[in-house]
């Protein structure tokens, strides 16, 4: 567990920005990592926290992957400029990886530790997740993102792009424009990631709707469903 540190005689706690929509959410991570003795610091949204950034200069991000309108949690780490790299990141998100975000594993930080919020086993690891990033160690510990049982780990990134697209209801000339490939290209992708879903495509339209809910179920992401 991470403790509040001792700088020139005084005391001197870890401080942490929480970036996450969710109030609520955002409160009981609050709450928590100040009883262990973290000073925080909220944000709702990139823009925000952009700004608390440059003006607290904190140890630590905890950081939700989807914060609404703007850009992202990925996004905003991304923008974080060259002084910034010593900041140790902690994404908790409901995506099992990036890639349901659209970004490839390791896209925005290789250090940082990923938490799935529907894979922790206790809000320690939370803790503990936070304390490896701050002490650089053991790092690889805290990456749901690369864990084997995560949902759809077998999908290349480009199977989870075309799943992501299908679940947007777009058509396979669509696909094949968003993702600049050939309409014959598109839909041998879409028939191999149908194939590994072990999705029977007798019927186009409902290979297509199952494929679909799906990608939502198993991405835990409620903004999907109806």
């Amino acid at each position: 567990m991470v403790t509040p540190e001792k700088s020139s005689g005084s005391e001197h706690l870890r401080s942490v920005l929480i970036v996450e929509d969710d109030a609520f959410i955002r409160g009981l991570i609050s709450e928590y990592l100040s009883k262990a003795g973290f000073a925080v610091t909220q944000a709702s949204n990139a823009a925000e926290a952009s700004r608390l950034i440059h003006l607290i200069d904190p140890d630590a991000l905890v950081l939700d992957i989807d914060l609404g309108a703007g850009p992202s949690g990925i996004d905003l780490v991304k923008g974080l400029n060259l002084n910034s790299n010593e900041i140790g990141i902690v994404f908790l998100t409901n995506f099992s990886d990036p890639r349901f975000a659209g970004h490839e594993t390791d896209s925005a930080k290789p250090n940082a530790a990923y938490l799935n919020k529907h894979m922790l086993d206790s809000p320690t690891v939370l803790l503990d997740a936070l304390n490896a990033v701050l002490s650089e160690t053991d790092v690889e510990l805290y990456r749901f993102d690369k864990r084997e049982d995560r949902p759809m780990a077998h999908l290349s990134y480009s199977q989870i792009q075309v799943l992501r697209l299908l679940a947007d209801g777009k058509t396979n000339a669509q696909i094949a424009e968003i993702r600049d490939r050939s309409l014959g290209a598109t839909e041998s992708l879409i028939t191999r990631t149908l194939s590994a879903l072990g999705i029977s495509q007798a019927g186009d339209l409902n290979a297509r709707v199952m494929a679909a809910r799906e990608f939502i179920m198993q991405i835990n992401d409620p903004k999907r469903r109806d």
